[in-house]
């Protein structure tokens, strides 16, 4: 199947499939896409707060907190009041978030190996880093936006 679609309609569908894909893959969990991004971060990261969530992935803090909020809900993060400035939260997984993470990592691999199905090694390296320049010349170019407003 040959698709002639402009790159920001690839991108979409790659997107919109990754998401579909990994709600599929985390219902048993009870866990969505959005919620993902955080769980994975706080697994590397003990102790960052929501601002540095919302910077990290470039979205808005709105859309952080709700995501924190349904985590803590569901028992798998904690919120802390930082002892340095009490209006600030560190955020943690709990055990419960831990035990989700192999799951969603191994959901990440699944999908990874789908889409690279009928590439070599070298055509996923050229394509990762390629994604990896165009995310990083998107990024300096909302920066520039956000100059501009």
């Amino acid at each position: 199947m040959s698709l002639d679609i402009p790159f920001r309609g690839i991108v979409s569908i790659i997107t919109r499939n990754h998401y579909i894909f990994m709600n599929n893959e985390l219902k048993h969990l009870d866990l969505t896409e959005g919620q993902v991004p955080c769980l994975l971060a706080l697994s590397k990261n003990v102790g960052i707060t929501q601002d540095d969530l919302s910077r990290m992935f470039h979205i808005d803090k709105g859309a952080i907190a709700r995501a924190i909020r349904k985590l803590e809900e569901k028992r798998m993060v904690n919120k802390v009041q930082d002892p340095s400035n009490r209006r600030r939260y560190l955020l943690s997984l709990t055990p419960k978030g831990k035990e989700v993470i192999p799951v969603i990592l191994e959901a990440e691999k699944n999908w990874e190996n789908n889409i690279f199905k009928g590439f070599s090694p070298e055509e996923q390296r050229i394509i990762i880093e390629g994604m990896k320049k165009l995310a990083e010349n998107s990024l300096k170019n909302f920066n520039r936006c956000l100059k501009d407003e």
